[in-house]
């Protein structure tokens, strides 16, 4: 399948223009503009890496926790039409089995996918956030369900997802940190700070000690503070890290996202963390999702529109942004010798855009799972 000509945003901030060979699942070469294609794409249309959203609770009427192996379909699909051709199925704090629970659940919903042509994107594994997290800045995540760190507990979390588990969020200074922390490191789980009361010296000894990433920058945290820096000033400095920030508008200004980008570049990785809208209780507000008490309880947002919001935002453009919801997030669990890049030889996992930078089609392994173009899927 030859694809073009469009613009081609590669993943690592540059373009070119040009068409797309596919084979056998994969990128069999980026060729020059001029020539035949097989398909030609509408004038102005952009190819990019397929996005990938690395802290996501659902879709739809769909949330992780509570549906389980049943969202996994349903989300893929809906991730699909948005550009994204794989997310990290997300379970929150909740009684400890019952996490394990979903987790196993979820991963068995998502190898019976992979079994299958792609239909959707794909689920890549799990991230847990929670339970061990510090109970001053637990928001939502019920202090009840809060527990010490263990090894053994790291253990029973990477048995449920049977090799799947990708991202564990976790504060720092729990009790028993340390030692889930090793574990999770030899198994090859990516360990976040988040919803933590770390600040910037215990945020460095963090980092030394293996965490690689920050989940929501500026929120479940302390401020960033002038006089005394948090743990966002840490992670800031640090180059061996990832920051994920939500790219709403609500849970960070503009203009912190603004400077998040000029602090970070490559470094910034868009997430949604957003949270269905289907249980009692809980109610769009402001553009945010809130608990009855009026709580952030994750965002409404879509990973397209996390995209625009961060071209706007940080006034860079598409080929530019796209890596902080590609590349970087391919890099943060581990992927991106297969995904992320529109290069030779990775994954034909494409995101297809207009000129005014809408979804127009998504590509999983060679294959259109989303399909607004004249062209066969």
């Amino acid at each position: 399948m030859l694809l073009g000509p469009a613009f081609i945003a590669v993943g690592d901030g540059t373009s070119t223009f040009g068409r797309v060979a596919i084979e056998n699942g994969r990128i069999a070469d980026v060729l020059p503009a001029d020539g035949d294609a097989h398909y030609p794409l509408p004038q102005g249309s952009s190819i990019a890496p397929g996005l990938i959203d690395v802290h996501t609770n659902g879709a739809e009427e769909y949330v992780f926790n509570r549906d389980q192996g049943q969202a996994v379909a349903v989300v893929s699909r809906a991730y699909a039409r948005l550009g994204a051709t794989g997310f990290v199925a997300g379970v929150i704090t909740a009684p400890w089995e019952s996490m394990l629970h979903a987790a196993s659940d979820i991963v068995e919903a998502a190898n019976e996918l992979e079994e299958e042509p792609p239909q959707g994107a794909r689920c890549l594994g799990v991230h847990f956030e929670g339970p061990f997290l510090n109970s001053k800045f637990r928001r939502i995540h019920r202090h009840e369900w809060l527990m010490p760190a263990s090894a053994q507990r790291a253990k029973e979390m990477i048995e449920a997802c049977r090799g799947a588990c990708l991202l564990v969020t976790m504060a720092p200074e729990v009790d028993g940190a340390s030692d889930a922390l090793r574990v999770f490191l030899d198994n090859g789980v990516v360990c976040s700070a988040g919803h933590t009361a770390t600040r910037y010296r215990e945020g460095m000894l963090a980092i030394g000690l293996g965490f690689r990433s920050l989940t929501h920058a500026f929120n479940g945290m302390p401020p960033l503070d002038h006089r005394d820096p948090s743990l966002l000033a840490a992670f800031i400095q640090d180059r061996r890290t990832l920051v994920q920030v939500i790219c709403d508008g609500f849970h960070v200004s503009p203009v912190m996202i603004d400077i998040l980008h000029r602090t970070l570049g490559d470094r910034v990785v868009l997430v949604t963390d957003n949270m269905p809208a289907s249980d009692p209780g809980y109610r769009v507000e402001g553009g945010v999702m809130r608990s009855a008490d009026g709580t952030i309880a994750g965002s409404a947002l879509a990973i397209d529109d996390a995209l625009r919001n961060y071209m706007s935002y940080a006034q860079i453009p598409f080929a530019q942004a796209i890596v902080a919801a590609t590349h970087a997030p391919a890099r943060l669990i581990g992927h991106e010798s297969e995904m992320g890049r529109v290069t030779r030889g990775a994954r034909a996992d494409l995101s297809f855009w207009d000129r005014e930078y809408g979804v127009i089609a998504t590509m999983v392994g060679g294959r259109f799972v989303y399909n607004r173009l004249e062209v066969p899927v």
